[in-house]
């Protein structure tokens, strides 16, 4: 009976910047604003829902609604503008 050893190495800062960075990669390699409009948009939807619910602010949720939206709307407006089917 042999012990094969797998020795698991991390990656180095410069990989994990772009492990990130290919989040925001399209298909075609191209880097999507609107990608990144939509991940900054989707944060700050947490941060506003953690935030209306540990103050118990109703008036939050309109904005925090208005995030979600900013966050997966466009998107899917530019999905169906262009005709294609999601993946």
């Amino acid at each position: 009976m042999t012990n094969s050893s797998m020795v698991e190495t991390q990656a180095n800062d410069a990989d994990r910047g772009k492990d990130f960075a290919q989040v925001l990669q399209e298909d075609n390699g191209k880097y999507s604003t609107m990608r990144a409009m939509s991940l900054i948009a989707l944060i700050a939807a947490i941060v506003f829902g953690a935030i209306t619910i540990t103050t118990k602010n109703a008036d939050g949720k309109e904005i925090t609604t208005a995030f979600l939206a900013a966050a997966f709307a466009p998107k899917a407006i530019q999905r169906f503008a262009e005709g294609s089917p999601s993946k």
